[in-house]
């Protein structure tokens, strides 16, 4: 696809913002998008636009709607993720995934016009994760686990996404067969990039996996080389080349590359399938063996050398978008406001109302009838409608004085423990002063266990020591109560026990 320079605002597809051209093709323009969600979610995507007068053509939309099915049915690292389906006033639009970076063939390109190669590392590094990737797809299940045998057909440094993360996706799986699908659209048209067709896509024979194979072979060797594998002047020029003309290995072109890479890349050009390499996995553990590939880190530090201003450019047009249409922080909730919760206008896209889902509102309404003193106190006091933010306050303190709650958490769980310690301490020094002693000539007989009632008790100036603790009595039916004493030996039990059992001081025994 062609690379466009529009971002401008083209309107709403449900929860998507739609904005300008980044990429247009034969069948469809990919444009920047955001996803807009409800809650003030966000993310940047890439939406795929089929063209207005393809949407009409069945054939087109069967296509269409056939690559999202097999797309979403991929799911690998190496693979550009397949997201949403989006139909729209008779207008068909794939959400994908979007991942800064570049297409091999920009990169291969760029390259070649400064008067370098690639480093054959970083080749041997791309080339096997879109393998892997292309693997995956090959692997890939139906819902009910049986084999859909997808082959991509359109394997092309064009499809060959290297992101500023150094890792490399397979994208663009619009023509992609599945093997056991009952229905095909246009058989009788030759779809995908001649130059990298194998010869049996190009005869129109039967294909499997080992045709994609073929793809990337064709790729590797042109990325290696910095050349093209197969030229002519016109379409059926380039087919019979592709189909006669003697394929050189690729260390003819560049001597310095080594030999055992020339006999890999040789097999995965051969136009027989039976003599290729039966997997694209296969090819890729063949590739590491002879050649470490660069790590990720390396070759996205590549990428963002080769592919210069064009990645800069769409790099600051998605950083314009996503600050545009960012959703500001919200103002603390109210939930006894009237109407619709006020968020910030980004100036650029409005989420459309009917997108809030139905129980938000139904739970405002609920909270509203919750008392005022039973409250979180969330937010600030204020009366009436929550009113319009102002766009120069400063709610991070405020936000954050929300999340010290949650700070203090630790501190309240170990408040609690100490607690639990201080009262296991308690109850067991109450457990030590309730412990039977010998009992004093006045003591009742002994009693079951109560709860103790500590008490400092002063005596007189010849006993200086408190008295010890006596056994808690056992309710006992009519106890009689001992006559006070004019003694101090009256004293050595302060107590006396009513019909209840309840300990009652003696008054005389606490004067001093």
């Amino acid at each position: 696809m062609a690379e466009q320079s529009s971002a401008d605002y083209r309107g709403t597809l449900g929860r998507y913002a739609l904005f300008g051209e980044i990429a247009a093709g034969g069948m469809a323009t990919v444009h920047l998008g955001r996803l807009l969600g409800s809650v003030g979610f966000a993310r940047t995507v890439a939406i795929k636009r089929l063209h207005p007068h393809l949407a009409k053509d069945p054939d087109f939309v069967a296509m269409f709607l056939e690559e999202a099915r097999l797309a979403a049915r991929v799911r690998h690292p190496n693979v550009v993720a397949t997201l949403d389906v989006v139909d729209d006033d008779n207008e068909l639009f794939l959400v994908m995934e979007y991942v800064a970076g570049e297409s091999l063939s920009r990169l291969v390109r760029k390259t070649r016009e400064a008067g370098k190669r690639i480093p054959p590392r970083y080749v041997v590094g791309v080339v096997c994760a879109a393998l892997e990737g292309l693997h995956a797809a090959h692997e890939a299940t139906s819902e009910r686990g049986s084999p859909l045998g997808i082959v991509h057909r359109d394997v092309s440094p064009q499809n060959l996404h290297v992101g500023l993360d150094g890792v490399a996706r397979v994208l663009d799986f619009g023509i992609a067969k599945a093997t056991n699908r009952v229905q095909e659209t246009r058989t009788d048209q030759i779809k995908g990039k001649v130059a990298y067709m194998s010869p049996e896509q190009l005869a129109k024979g039967p294909i499997d996996r080992r045709a994609d194979v073929y793809s990337a072979a064709v790729v590797l060797w042109e990325a290696l080389t910095g050349a093209r594998l197969f030229k002519a002047d016109d379409v059926p020029a380039l087919v019979y080349a592709i189909m006669n003309d003697e394929i050189h290995p690729p260390s003819s072109i560049a001597p310095d590359l080594p030999k055992a890479l020339d006999e890999i890349v040789m097999r995965g050009l051969d136009r027989d399938p039976s003599n290729r390499w039966s997997s694209a996995r296969e090819l890729a553990v063949a590739l590491e063996k002879v050649l470490t590939p660069a790590p990720a880190r390396e070759i996205g530090e590549w990428v963002r050398e080769t592919a210069g201003e064009m990645l800069a450019w769409r790099i600051e047009l998605v950083h314009r978008i996503e600050s545009e249409t960012a959703p500001s922080i919200l103002p603390p909730m109210r939930t006894d406001s009237e109407g619709p919760i006020p968020v910030r206008d980004s100036g650029v896209v409005r989420t459309p109302p009917d997108v809030v889902r139905p129980d938000a509102n139904a739970a405002l309404e609920a909270a509203a009838s919750i008392p005022d003193d039973e409250r979180e106190t969330l937010y600030r006091p204020t009366s009436g409608v929550a009113a319009e933010p102002d766009p120069n306050e400063d709610l991070g303190a405020e936000y954050t004085d929300a999340g010290a709650g949650t700070s203090r958490a630790p501190l309240m769980l170990i408040a609690a423990a100490l607690l639990l310690i201080g009262g296991g301490l308690l109850a067991f020094r109450l457990i030590q002063l309730a412990q039977p002693e010998t009992p004093a000539p006045e003591a009742v007989e002994s009693v079951e266990h109560e709860p103790a009632i500590v008490l400092e008790v002063s005596r007189s100036a010849s006993a200086s020591a408190t008295a010890p603790p006596v056994p808690k009595p056992k309710p006992a039916a009519d106890v009689p109560t001992p006559k006070p004493s004019a003694t101090n030996g009256d004293c050595d039990t302060p107590f006396t026990i009513d019909a209840k059992g309840v300990r009652r001081p003696k008054p005389h025994c606490f004067k001093r």
